[in-house]
């Protein structure tokens, strides 16, 4: 069964029964209550023409005998009466007959003073009250009506009109169920074709509803989880892009080597080239076996930073600038390294943040600049590394993607310096294993800067 036809059937089952319900206290509570009021009525009136026909009786008796006393008694109380009584002796021979209808015999065989029941005559309903009176010395049957006749019909009227009301509350209940129905189950509809498209790989699909209520807030919470899931699949596709974009860079990168080494091997094993011609393509196959070996190291490191974690311990920076400083004593003439920076303690693992340094110097010492710039500076945040060269930059759209492995600006250029493009690859992971990130800023023909900060422990 579906959401709608149990919504409507259970709105409108509820509405039903709630009227029902109301309709019985309208129609039979209240006719209850109404029929008692009258029957209380006929009591107190049964007795108060007893009381009556006493008292007549007492003021009569003395001119009268017995007999004539009572039945003119009766006749006084009969007259006070709008219904009329009837008036009997304990052997049920008649002493007064005021009621003009005729009522069953029966209803004289009785032994309690006063009962009551309900007959219909001509057409309308009547409460008989009967019983036994005592005036004077002697016992009588005492009879009195009670015309009921408007209750009925007040109530036959409201039930008429309740009906009335009824096939007309229903009809509408009916339509306001249905309404009400189609518009919860169209959403859920909504929700339902919204996550089945999902499922089908259209992520970007986002559910739309405008109310201020639980499906508003349902929806919300959905877009929220979609909007997850969306920005995990972009990431994994992107994941599985960069794979597959490191796959091919590697291969590529393999193969240019590969092919000059086997190419130089060749001519050499078939002694096809003169004494300089296989000095050089010793040289040749040498050059390209270091940037072979440069790049099994870069890429065993990257491989194991993932998976292993790093030992810091607390260095002076003085004694990591003075080995960067003899590391590159003897460098180009043409290309001026400067050091400043603040003696101090920091924790690091001190190879990897050397190692950091050295290729950001290395990458400064490509970019044709005629100085490169070394500093450490102690700040609130840590302790900042930086080094700025004055070369050639990086363009914009490269400043992102400069950090991803095998990716290089100037592929030429980095060839001829056996790189491969894992320098950066390599420092980023190696920062963000201390706990920072590369923040590198750079403008073509200006130059370079690239700075770290680690974090005080």
């Amino acid at each position: 069964m579906k959401l709608s036809t149990k919504l409507f059937l259970g709105i409108f089952s509820v509405i039903a029964f709630t009227i029902l319900i109301f309709g019985y206290f309208i129609l039979f509570v209240d006719f209850d209550k109404n029929l008692n009021y009258q029957i209380d009525n006929g009591t107190r009136e049964f007795q108060g023409s007893s009381q009556i026909i006493s008292q007549y009786y007492n003021a009569l008796n003395e001119n009268l005998d017995h007999g004539n006393a009572i039945a003119l008694a009766a006749y006084y109380s009969d007259k006070a009466n709008t219904d009329h009584i009837n008036l009997y002796t304990y052997t049920k021979e008649p002493v007064f007959t005021g009621i003009t209808y005729t009522l069953p015999q029966d209803f004289l065989d009785h032994t309690e003073s006063n009962r009551y029941k309900s007959i219909t005559v001509d057409g309308r309903k009547i409460i008989v009250f009967t019983g036994v009176i005592t005036v004077g010395n002697s016992q009588y049957i005492l009879q009195t009506l009670k015309d009921v006749t408007d209750v009925y019909n007040n109530a036959d009227s409201l039930r008429n009109s309740f009906i009335i009301i009824l096939i007309s509350s229903l009809a509408i209940s009916f339509v306001i169920a249905f309404v009400f129905s189609r518009i919860i189950s169209s959403r859920v509809e909504h929700v339902r074709k919204t996550s089945e498209a999902m499922a089908s790989g259209d992520y970007k699909k986002r559910i739309t509803i405008k109310t201020k209520d639980e499906f508003a807030d349902m929806a919300e919470s959905y877009n929220k989880m979609a909007d997850t899931i969306e920005e995990k699949i972009s990431e994994l596709e992107d994941s599985v892009q960069k794979r597959d974009d490191f796959i091919a860079a590697f291969s590529h990168e393999m193969k240019t080597p590969l092919t000059s080494i086997i190419g130089y091997a060749d001519m050499i094993y078939h002694n096809n080239a003169c004494d300089k011609d296989t000095k050089e393509a010793a040289n040749y196959i040498l050059n390209e076996g270091l940037r072979l070996e440069k790049l099994s190291f870069n890429l065993l490191n990257l491989i194991t930073m993932d998976n292993t974690g790093i030992n810091k311990e607390s260095i002076p920076t003085e004694e990591l600038f003075d080995d960067l400083s003899n590391v590159y004593k003897s460098i180009n003439q043409d290309i001026t390294l400067t050091y400043n920076y603040d003696k101090t303690y920091i924790n690091i693992e001190y190879d990897l943040i050397k190692t950091v340094l050295t290729n950001l110097i290395d990458n400064a010492l490509k970019s044709n600049t005629d100085r490169i710039e070394i500093s450490g500076k102690e700040t609130n945040k840590g302790y900042t590394f930086q080094v700025k060269d004055h070369g050639m930059g990086i363009p914009e759209e490269d400043l992102k993607r400069v950090t991803e492995a095998f990716y290089m600006v100037d592929k030429s250029r980095s060839r001829k310096a056996h790189g491969a493009g894992l320098g950066l690859a390599l420092c980023d992971r190696i920062v963000k294993l201390h706990g920072s990130q590369l923040d590198i800023q750079s403008k073509p023909n200006e130059g370079t800067t690239v700075q770290f900060t680690i974090a005080k422990d």
